[in-house]
């Protein structure tokens, strides 16, 4: 006759009501701020835009990024358009208000 001890029976109860009272959620549940500014960091990175790009990311995960004032036309419209096309960033704001850099 196999027979269940009483620990054993506890830590199935506790294990079940975990479950119940605690489900699990899957390890990557980012929020939109996390997803977006990684999305714009990956982005810039590639670029090799962070020496004259500022940006700020809301909590809702639109991005507001700043490029200097002498970013070339054809650098700003790329970058731009790889941000705006980026499944994880819902919207984008930006401005060449930033100050000049050296490398343009």
């Amino acid at each position: 006759m196999n027979k269940w001890s009483s620990w054993q029976v506890s830590a199935i109860l506790i294990l079940l009501l975990q479950s119940v009272f605690f489900p699990a959620t899957p390890a990557m549940a980012r929020s939109p701020e996390d997803k977006s500014s990684s999305a714009v960091a990956e982005i810039l990175f590639n670029e090799d835009a962070e020496d004259f790009t500022s940006f700020r990311v809301r909590a809702d995960g639109y991005v507001d990024i700043t490029f200097a004032s002498n970013t070339p036309d054809a650098t700003y419209s790329d970058i731009l358009a790889k941000l705006k096309g980026h499944p994880d960033i819902k919207g984008v704001l930006a401005g060449r208000g930033g100050r000049a850099c050296s490398r343009f």
